[in-house]
């Protein structure tokens, strides 16, 4: 069942990613990215409202303290991972923030063994190096398209990389920690915390706006914004959902390079199909490598 769940989450989050390369069209700073992640985490929040009291009826007497900081831990990493991923695909090939993503993994896998007592196998060990050096071909594909990346860039794709591996963790302690309280919970208060914390980077964010400068909530192309993140919404929660219900059948080691590797090559195909970033050589390499790194995880 963990392998069927992680396809859900898979192909809900490749489709969230066309809907996020989209907004990142129209999105013109962190303040817009902030706020327009405030709204799909509003929205995420009344999805996982609605499926908690379905699910566990009065659930807010029985949350303990455990899940609540799962949950900040969870809200605050996701809120930091979404709004410098917005903006890298903003400024980058799509696929590039899928490379630094492969960092966050081997941070779950090692905050996992450190914490939870997680084993790796050696196998597993070898598939993710592998994993690793199938991103660093694709990140030179990168920039083979779009030339070397400033440091600004850099540090903001490294922020992607390592909140995500963060949010993936706290979702880790959860399955593993707390008993007897639902991955709808768990999902519904992480996106409160996030919430919260996106209003505020927009709060800060607005402060620094330049005079004259407009949000894209302001413009014609709010509609179409606000169409795709509430698309996005309802995919982040399926994502998170059905990731939390595979992470409660499938170890760190296993999950996320598989997660990670399976995303990898279905960005590149997303890119080449939908966005006309050209397929080199070394981005087939990286795709080949990525391929034998699943094959090595799962099956040796």
């Amino acid at each position: 069942m963990g392998y069927l769940f992680l396809s859900i989450a898979l192909l809900a989050n490749i489709t969230k990613g066309y809907s996020g390369k989209k907004v990142s069209s129209y999105i013109s700073g962190y303040s817009d990215a902030a706020l327009s992640n405030f709204i799909r985490m509003v929205i995420c929040a009344a999805v996982g409202l609605v499926l908690s009291l379905v699910q566990e009826g009065n659930f807010f007497s029985e949350t303990s303290l455990t899940t609540l900081l799962c949950a900040l831990l969870s809200g605050v990493a996701t809120s930091a991972f979404i709004v410098s991923w917005i903006i890298s695909i903003q400024r980058g090939a799509f696929v590039t923030t899928d490379i630094f993503l492969t960092l966050g993994v081997g941070l779950t896998i090692a905050l996992s063994v450190a914490f939870l007592g997680e084993t790796v196998k050696l196998t597993q060990i070898i598939g993710f190096l592998i994993l690793a050096l199938a991103a660093y071909v694709i990140c030179s594909y990168n920039i083979s398209i779009k030339g070397k990346m400033s440091f600004g860039s850099l540090m903001l794709l490294i922020i992607c990389g390592a909140s995500n591996g963060l949010a993936d963790f706290a979702q880790k302690i959860f399955v593993k920690k707390v008993e007897g309280e639902s991955a709808a919970a768990f999902n519904f208060y992480s996106y409160v915390f996030s919430a919260i914390t996106l209003f505020v980077i927009y709060l800060v964010f607005k402060s620094r706006k330049k005079d004259g400068e407009k949000s894209v909530f302001s413009t014609p192309s709010a509609k179409k914004v606000i169409m795709h993140v509430a698309v996005m919404a309802v995919l982040l929660f399926v994502v998170s959902y059905f990731k939390t219900l595979a992470a409660a059948r499938l170890d760190a080691a296993l999950l996320y390079p598989l997660n990670q590797g399976a995303t990898l090559i279905l960005s590149m195909t997303l890119a080449a199909v939908c966005f006309k970033e050209k397929i080199t050589v070394r981005s087939l390499i990286g795709i080949s490598l990525a391929f034998i790194a699943l094959v090595i995880i799962n099956v040796l």
